[in-house]
């Protein structure tokens, strides 16, 4: 029986955690599946998640190791001294060592230039570390619509297609959909107010919420989005070819590596 070969060594990918406190006194460092699918399925790496110990890690001996990182989305936000504003109820909850970790990466990332893609969180993480700042909460400006998610507990309502989003001529988006618009999933409340140092805005909502950005100084591939690529990112067309674009970046960079 013919078995299937596999390469000897797959480029490495590294996946943003999580720190997660139960009722228990041993928090936990986690990530959700579907991210780890989408590095294995669709940029056909290995995924290897990365703690969130923030200076306990060596950032820039790690960060060599990798042919590529991704930022996930989570159910906390950046801590808004981050970028210079007030805590307030309205920016809960926090990971503060997520925090800790996920800035020194993107910065250790651009410096090495590892291609980087930053989704939700990790999008707004990219735009802090550069350092732009964040609205608490999108759907209390007027003129905004709610782009939190509907909270059904059923993946297919929950992370279906929400919103179109239009996109900018020649940018790096457009350049990877060969499209001006996309249907997008949106599950956050939080959302971009200044643009961080060098970032371009790729996609914007109807409601002017920015949606994608990319770095056109960097020579290394950079993307954010503020939706869930990861979710279903072999059946979703857009989401595939995110991946997909990604990917090769991920395999020039293993190439480089040797």
């Amino acid at each position: 029986m013919s078995r299937r070969s596999l390469p000897l060594a797959l480029p490495l990918v590294g996946v943003s955690s999580c720190v997660h406190k139960s009722d228990t006194p041993k928090p936990f460092h986690a990530v959700d599946d579907k991210y780890l699918r989408a590095v294995s399925l669709s940029v056909e790496a290995m995924p290897l998640v990365i703690p969130a110990l923030g200076e306990l890690l060596d950032i820039p001996g790690l960060v060599s190791t990798l042919d590529g990182i991704m930022l996930t989305g989570s159910a906390s936000n950046v801590f808004p001294k981050r970028y210079n504003k007030a805590p307030s109820k309205d920016a809960e909850p926090y990971d503060l060592q997520r925090d800790e970790t996920t800035l020194l990466l993107i910065q250790e990332a651009l410096r090495q230039e590892v291609p980087l893609l930053a989704i939700c969180r990790g999008f707004q993480e990219l735009n802090v570390a550069l350092g732009g700042s964040l609205h608490p909460q999108i759907n209390k400006i007027e003129g905004r619509m709610d782009h939190s998610s509907p909270n059904t507990n059923e993946m297919e309502v929950d992370y279906g297609p929400s919103h179109p989003i239009d996109i900018q001529d020649g940018c790096l988006l457009s350049d990877i959909l060969k499209a001006s618009e996309a249907q997008v999933n949106s599950l956050h409340y939080q959302a971009i107010d200044q643009l961080g140092d060098g970032l371009v805005v790729d996609a914007q909502a109807a409601d002017g919420t920015v949606e994608a950005i990319s770095l056109p100084r960097q020579r290394s591939f950079v993307l954010g989005v503020q939706w869930h690529p990861e979710y279903k990112s072999v059946e979703n067309a857009v989401s595939a070819k995110i991946f997909k674009a990604f990917g090769d970046a991920v395999r020039a960079r293993a190439g480089q590596r040797g």
